[in-house]
């Protein structure tokens, strides 16, 4: 499975943090933010997906998984992400 601060490593070496914040209309520090929790919310991973030409729908998925606590399921939904398609 694919991290979301890879998608985030991706945007950054396209624009500084700064342009995407002002592009994006975001608080100047939610990719610091992001970087610090170690993972992006569904809704930004899904928008710099949109941006580098990514497929959102995939990167909202692991975005999802990301939050999630660990239980039971976790690793199961987790094994199964690393055979969805990916553009």
């Amino acid at each position: 499975m694919q991290k979301t601060l890879e998608l985030l490593d991706k945007a950054l070496a396209v624009k500084r943090a700064a342009q995407w914040c002002t592009e994006l209309n975001l608080d100047p520090s939610a990719m610091s933010q992001a970087k610090k929790r170690g993972r992006l919310s569904p809704s930004l991973a899904g928008t710099l997906a949109i941006e580098l030409g990514a497929d959102p729908i995939h990167w909202i998925a692991i975005a999802a998984i990301e939050t999630e606590k660990e239980n039971v399921l976790l690793p199961r939904l987790k094994e199964a992400a690393n055979s969805w398609r990916k553009r």
